[in-house]
């Protein structure tokens, strides 16, 4: 009998190699979001430093043109923080649809997989069946030319 081929193999492959692929893009998608969230704590830091220097400097003595000047600063990184908060949503959608794509090539993989293992199965049976046939008529023609021997 012939070697076990599964006739879906390449599309196995295939699907895996899609599934990796995927995987790939769902890493750099997560290395994205600690980017992001890197930002994010830096520019919140650099807010905090400059609200304790602008408060500082309030206790002792500002002027008008430097409180316009904290107050604009201050209000230029609240917005930096804030477009950087709607990437991160943008961000944490698409990661949520990857994660979406990721979970049905794994089901397309186990169904071909559970299909694979079926025609192996049935492969397997048809083999152990005709080496059966095989011994049988071995065993019937050795007896046959045991008794044409005597």
């Amino acid at each position: 009998m012939k070697k076990f081929s599964f006739s879906l193999q390449k599309v196995l492959e295939i699907k895996e190699q899609l599934l990796d692929n995927l995987k790939i893009e769902l890493g750099n998608l997560n290395n994205d979001m600690r980017k992001i969230d890197m930002a994010i704590e830096k520019l919140r830091l650099q807010f905090s430093d400059i609200n304790d220097e602008f408060t500082h400097k309030s206790s002792v003595s500002i002027t008008v043109g430097e409180m316009t000047y904290y107050k604009m600063l201050m209000e230029d990184i609240l917005k930096q923080i804030e477009r950087k908060q709607e990437e991160k949503q943008m961000l944490i959608k698409k990661i949520e649809a990857k994660r979406l794509e990721i979970v049905s090539m794994n089901i397309e993989i186990s169904s071909f997989e559970k299909l694979k293992e079926k025609e192996l199965d049935k492969y397997n049976k048809a083999l152990i069946k005709s080496e059966e046939l095989f011994i049988e008529e071995f065993v019937s023609n050795k007896s046959m030319t045991n008794e044409y021997a005597l």
